[in-house]
C-alpha cells in the first residue's frame, strides 16, 4: 500500500477526459457516463458517444423564433379570452416544469402560441453550452498543462483541494472526473417531445394537428444545411470551413472525401498528453496545438456580420495535419 499523498495515477491504464475545466463540465465516452476504460482509439470512432461538436459548440444561424401562427379554425376556449398579461402571469408559474408547460400549451390554440415561443427561446438559450470556453482532451498521465490553462482559476481550485504530491495537471484531471455533464440542445428538445407525448391522449388533438405541433418542436431550423459553417478557434483567431472538404455531419454517417468531420478536427487538435507514453516525434503533425483553447461553430454569414477581420483560414493545413495524424495513430 502506498503512503498517503503518493501519486498512483500510473498504476492503472491511462484514462482520457474531454472537459471544460472553467465550467466544471465534462463529456463521457462510455454508456455508464463515467468514461472509465475508454481506449484512445475509441474516442475517434463513430459510435453514439463520440463527442458531438454541433451539440456543444454550434450557435444558431439566427435568433429569430420559429413562427407558429394561430389556427383560426382550431379549438377555442375560455382561456383564449384572457389578455396577454394574464397569460404571461400564468406561464411564469409553470415554465420551470416542461410537463406542466406542455399541458398548458395543449389546452387550446391561444395557449399553444406563447408556449411554443417559450420552447424555442429555451432552444436558443440551450445551444452551444461550451462555446467560447477552454476545452481539452487530456490524458491522465500528463505532467504538464498547455499554457492557456496554466493560469486558469480551475487549476488553482483543483490544487487547493488536492494535497497530494501529483503534478497540477493530474490534480486538474482528477478534479474534472467529478464534473457534471452539460445538458445539450438535443436533450432539451427530447424533454419537450417527451412532455408532449405524455399529454397526447388526454389532449384529444386530431392527428393532423398533432403532426404539425411535432414539427414545430424541431430544432433543425436553427442550423440550416444550405449554409457554410465555420469551426472557430477564438484563442488563435483561426477557423476551419465546411465549404472545403471538411463537412457538417448531422447524421454521423456523412463524410467528406477525406473522411473528416468537425469532430475529427477538434478532437485531434485538442488532445493533450505530455508523458512519454503518448509523446510524438513527428514534427509534421501538431495534434495538441489547440488544447485548452476556446471554440464555437457558426455560419460564415454570422462570422462576417460579427466582423471577420483578423481571422485566418486554416482549413487546408488542418486537414493535412489531421489526415497525417490519423494515419500515424491508425485511427
Amino acid at each position: 500500500m502506498c503512503p498517503p499523498g503518493v501519486d498512483q495515477t500510473m498504476r492503472s491504464p491511462q484514462q482520457w477526459l474531454l472537459y471544460a475545466p472553467e465550467l466544471e463540465q465534462r463529456h463521457s465516452f462510455t454508456e455508464e457516463g463515467d468514461g472509465w476504460g475508454t481506449k484512445f482509439s475509441e474516442i475517434f470512432s463513430e459510435g453514439d458517444k463520440l463527442f458531438d461538436t454541433w451539440a456543444m459548440l454550434a450557435r444558431p444561424a439566427h435568433s429569430r423564433l420559429k413562427r407558429t401562427p394561430l389556427k383560426s379554425d382550431g379549438r377555442r376556449g375560455l382561456f383564449d379570452l384572457l389578455s396577454n398579461e394574464l397569460i404571461d402571469m400564468i406561464l411564469e408559474h409553470v415554465v420551470e416544469d416542461p410537463v406542466d408547460t406542455m399541458a398548458l400549451g395543449l389546452t387550446c390554440e391561444g395557449f399553444w402560441y406563447p408556449v411554443s415561443q417559450f420552447i424555442h427561446t429555451s432552444y436558443i438559450k440551450s445551444a452551444a453550452p461550451w462555446a467560447n470556453t477552454k476545452i481539452i482532451l487530456q490524458g491522465s498521465y500528463s505532467t504538464t498543462l498547455p499554457l492557456s490553462l496554466v493560469e486558469s482559476p480551475a487549476v488553482s481550485k483543483a490544487t487547493r483541494y488536492n494535497g497530494s504530491r501529483m503534478p497540477s495537471s493530474r490534480k486538474l484531471f482528477w478534479a474534472g472526473w467529478d464534473f457534471e455533464q452539460p445538458k445539450t440542445l438535443k436533450q432539451v428538445e427530447r424533454e419537450w417531445r417527451t412532455a408532449a407525448v405524455m399529454h397526447k391522449e388526454s389532449s384529444h388533438i386530431p392527428d393532423s394537428r398533432w403532426d404539425e405541433l411535432q414539427e414545430q418542436l424541431t430544432t433543425s431550423y436553427l442550423f440550416p444545411c444550405d449554409q457554410n459553417w465555420l469551426l472557430r478557434n477564438f484563442t488563435n483567431k483561426e477557423f476551419v470551413s465546411s465549404g472545403h472538404s471538411t463537412q457538417r455531419n448531422i447524421g454521423r454517417s456523412e463524410k467528406s472525401v477525406e473522411g473528416l468531420r468537425f469532430e475529427d478536427v477538434l478532437l485531434m487538435k485538442i488532445f493533450w498528453a505530455s508523458h512519454s507514453h503518448h509523446e510524438r516525434s513527428d514534427k509534421e503533425c501538431h495534434p495538441s496545438v489547440w488544447a485548452g483553447h476556446c471554440f464555437d461553430v457558426v455560419t460564415e454569414a454570422f462570422h462576417k456580420a460579427e466582423g471577420g477581420d483578423g481571422w485566418r483560414d486554416v482549413t487546408a493545413e488542418t486537414e493535412r495535419d489531421v489526415v497525417a495524424w490519423k494515419l500515424a495513430q491508425g485511427c
